[in-house]
């Protein structure tokens, strides 16, 4: 009798536990994080954060600020807050950052970068970001000490769930084990995947320099297509996140940028009818529309929040309907030493394209003072229509710059150049700015 009491315990407990699992995980599966059908967000990527406890303005971080691409790194913080603001007052549902949040993984960059994404979800805005090449295990983290670069703490994968816990992880419907993606209910008819694309060593030990390439993972990959199943069963769409490049935004400038299984990723995305994807990394603003097999699939390529004119995406999602436009942070940047940031931060930009220039024609023997000003303003103007997402032309504009004398210059003096000029010169596919489209179940 006893064994028939315990037996029935046994089994009325293995029952019980069953029904709390399974009732746990289809109520997990209903929960949204919205019920409204209608959302807007806004995305950013490659801010670059360094926080200004890293740096004296000394002569060490003068010469890190030369080799920085254009990026504008002496104001960020108010840069930031005029950011933050904006969002508050206009009230989108939603942050999205894909990834290099900060300039190169400085732990101390990323606790202070969610102190002013705290400042969103303080006021209702939920914030959504995925890690880039530079913010995990990043050999390059540094402070800078007068003339003297010192080592700083770098970023963990710990570190980053911990620091950005309330910008993504908490609210998660589902994790990838394996790696910092994560899945995300934002309503009941989409799911956002948001994606690590990263490439870490094996050791889980600080990189002496970041990887640039990145890749979607075998086991990440199979969560990925897990994912997506569960979407379908559930007749929902799903848009996706990450910071490597689906496509070869430039010819040029693809290697380490496109992931190294694109293909492959690819085939996946149109296999489940995923719509549209959104990375960064480039730091070009570009969208690019490829069809695969019978399904279109859209990137939308985010230019980096670091470099002028701190270009945000603002989406509004709407049942089927959706719509994106480009929007510039910069002019609305208030610095006390400085009249007009949005200039500032061009010039800055320009000049970096500018010194490009120089460097490749003086290469190249050319030595004409006069003829070297010329082509290397050409090129500050050029790289700042392309990475701002404004190349978009017809065939006349493109010729029409190609007679400029600066143009001139390069093709005569230059191959190097000439290549690199005529790869982002005229963008023919559509336009990079604003994206519409009826999304199909």
């Amino acid at each position: 009798m006893k064994k028939r009491i315990g037996a029935l315990l046994v089994f009325v407990t293995i029952v019980l536990l069953l029904s709390i699992h399974f009732g746990n995980k289809q109520k997990h599966s209903e929960e949204t994080v919205f019920k409204k059908e209608g959302i807007e967000f806004w995305v950013i990527s490659d801010p670059h954060y360094i926080d200004k406890s890293l740096t004296d303005s000394g002569l060490a971080f003068k010469k890190i600020k030369q080799t920085a691409a254009g990026k504008e790194l002496e104001h960020q913080k108010e840069s930031w807050q005029a950011f933050i603001n904006k969002a508050i007052e206009q009230k989108p549902d939603m942050l999205i950052i894909t990834g290099d949040l900060t300039l190169n993984g400085e732990k101390v960059s990323a606790e202070k970068l969610a102190e002013f994404l705290t400042q969103l979800t303080d006021h209702g805005i939920k914030v959504f970001v995925i890690p880039g090449n530079h913010d995990v295990n990043d050999g390059w983290a540094r402070k800078f000490v007068g003339e003297k670069q010192e080592k700083t703490e770098a970023i963990s994968t710990t570190d980053f769930k911990e620091i950005f816990a309330n910008f993504g992880y908490q609210t998660a419907t589902n994790y990838d084990k394996s790696s910092l993606s994560y899945a995300v209910a934002v309503n009941q008819q989409y799911n956002f995947l948001f994606l690590d694309s990263n490439i870490y060593p094996d050791n889980g030990q600080s990189q002496a320099s970041p990887t640039t390439g990145g890749t979607i993972r075998g086991r990440t990959m199979k969560w990925v297509k897990e994912q997506l199943e569960t979407a379908k069963q559930e007749k929902k769409q799903t848009l996706v996140f990450m910071h490597h490049n689906l496509y070869p935004h430039n010819q040029l400038l693809s290697t380490g940028f496109v992931l190294n299984n694109a293909e492959e990723f690819k085939q996946v995305l149109a296999d489940y009818q995923v719509p549209i994807v959104f990375s960064g990394h480039i730091h070009a603003q570009d969208i690019m529309t490829e069809t695969i097999g019978q399904h279109e699939l859209t990137e939308i390529v985010s230019s980096s929040f670091s470099i002028a004119p701190q270009g945000y995406g603002v989406v509004k999602l709407n049942g089927q309907s959706f719509d994106y436009q480009k929007k510039e942070n910069a002019s609305t940047v208030a610095v006390s030493q400085i009249e007009d940031y949005s200039a500032y931060s061009k010039a800055l930009f320009i000049e970096d394209g500018e010194r490009l220039g120089y460097e490749q024609l003086i290469d190249a023997g050319l030595s004409d003072s006069k003829k070297l000003d010329v082509a290397a303003e050409f090129v500050g103007q050029v790289n700042y229509r392309f990475f701002s997402g404004n190349d978009f032309s017809s065939d006349k504009q493109e010729a029409d710059l190609k007679v400029e004398p600066g143009y001139q210059i390069i093709a005569e003096n230059s191959r190097f150049l000439k290549e690199y000029i005529d790869s982002i010169i005229q963008d023919k596919n559509q336009s990079d700015n604003q994206f519409k489209k009826k999304l199909t179940d």
